[in-house]
């Protein structure tokens, strides 16, 4: 049976980095910008989607989920387990218009953020086609992560919690995708790197053709 990403004709990027290096950044500025004939960028951040999900007022889609559970992990800044966080990821993705005759390339951004869930995305939507590390220093990291100030919890000690849990769970991801990872340098302004970014997305496009 075909992947929801072959049915489709989606193609699936991840986009990691510690807290603070700019996943949504640069992939809402790809997807608002970048016009390529018969491809298209949609970016999906995974934290603000479910944090979406879990608003008083939700969107529609939060009705088939079990919210309460979601809430309740995000509060504690607990990874949410594969069982519940992949059915979130497949509606989402699955939402692609089936008459749409552009391929659409999906941003993946904050995900995976461990190997259960990386496999469990493989086995229920698809591989990706690439991915693409942000790479910066742990304090350049720090200052985005505490100036953006996303949440009220986003302070000193959650953005510690946060890294650490990156840095141990990237071990495994890295050696698991290590013929499709490309690693980009963000320590300067995104100008400087904006450019590397999207040539990565455009080789990686072009291979799944």
């Amino acid at each position: 049976m075909d992947s929801l990403a072959q049915s489709h004709r989606c193609t699936i990027f991840f986009v990691l980095g510690p807290p603070g290096s700019g996943k949504g950044t640069l992939c809402k500025l790809v997807a608002d910008q970048l016009d390529m004939p018969g491809h298209r960028y949609c970016h999906l951040s995974v934290g603000d989607y479910l944090r979406e999900l879990c608003q008083p007022k939700g969107c529609y889609e939060a009705i088939s989920f079990d919210v309460d559970k979601i809430r309740n992990h995000m509060r504690e800044s607990k990874l949410l387990p594969a069982d519940t966080l992949i059915p979130v990821l497949d509606h989402k993705v699955g939402l692609i218009p089936k008459g749409n005759s552009d391929t659409t390339a999906w941003l993946i951004d904050g995900f995976p953020r461990n190997i259960e869930t990386a496999l469990a995305f493989e086995e229920k939507i698809g591989k990706p086609a690439g991915v693409i590390v942000l790479k910066c220093t742990r304090d350049t990291a720090q200052r985005r992560f505490l100036r953006r100030g996303r949440e009220k919890s986003d302070d000193e000690k959650r953005f510690e919690k946060r890294y650490g849990e990156y840095v141990e769970n990237m071990k495994a991801i890295c050696e698991h995708y290590r013929s499709v990872i490309e690693t980009i340098c963000v320590d300067g302004a995104c100008e400087e790197y904006l450019g590397k970014f999207i040539s990565t997305l455009s080789s990686g496009s072009r291979t799944q053709r």
